[in-house]
């Protein structure tokens, strides 16, 4: 797949899966690749997170807007996540931590989706606490998973190559993503064709039963 695409895809897994979480949650927002402008009055003063989540949100002041404001939103991310590729992974490790620090996201994490091509590890993240960013922990698997905990989101990032998938401690589940969805349809569909199938089969054999004993079909 090329990068680009990994990276959007990623992406796009990710934004998905937080949106349905996030659905029921009033003030609960997830921002997909736009810019964020965080001192108002100075266009120059923007940042544009892969993924972000803020709380608290005005949701009418940001719904449908191809940018957000913090000071219409009322309220700035707490989350963000940077997906690398060639030409981005440069400034995701020098020049974003300090622009989301002046942001006031209180955690930022970075995916590598290739699996560590561009980046020291597949994933990896940092807290922010007493003014600087500090490293959260990250527990490899045998089978080469890596798993943090956000305590921003109350959720576990885990890397299992080539996703990243997020599961939900207090609830012990995991987060449906898109192929989730889509297998889900596809029984669901197939059930509902399989269904109508022996319902076919049943009124064909109840109309051929009633021709070998002369009735005649029902009005």
């Amino acid at each position: 797949m090329p990068e680009g695409d990994l990276q959007t895809r990623r992406r796009g897994e990710l934004v998905w899966a937080l949106r349905h979480w996030l659905a029921e949650r009033p003030g609960a927002w997830v921002l997909n690749d736009i810019n964020v402008y965080y001192a108002e009055g100075d266009s120059k003063v923007v940042v544009a997170p892969d993924v972000a989540v803020a709380f608290g949100v005005d949701v009418a002041a940001v719904e449908g807007r191809s940018t957000y404001k913090v000071w219409e939103a009322g309220a700035a991310p707490v989350f963000a996540l940077e997906i690398a590729s060639h030409t981005t992974y440069k400034r995701d490790l020098r020049a974003k931590p300090a622009r989301f620090a002046d942001l006031g996201v209180s955690e930022y994490w970075r995916l590598d989706p290739t699996g560590g091509d561009y980046l020291p590890a597949a994933l990896a993240g940092e807290r922010r606490r007493r003014g600087r960013w500090q490293t959260i922990p990250i527990d490899a698997g045998d089978d080469g998973a890596l798993t943090g905990h956000s305590a921003a989101l109350g959720l576990d990032l885990c890397w299992q190559p080539p996703k990243l998938r997020l599961y939900d401690p207090a609830t012990g589940a995991w987060l449906p993503d898109p192929d989730d969805a889509y297998e889900a349809r596809d029984a669901a569909e197939a059930a509902r064709l399989a269904a109508e199938d022996r319902a076919d089969a049943a009124e064909a054999e109840l109309a051929a039963l009633r021709r070998q004993l002369g009735q005649p079909p029902p009005a």
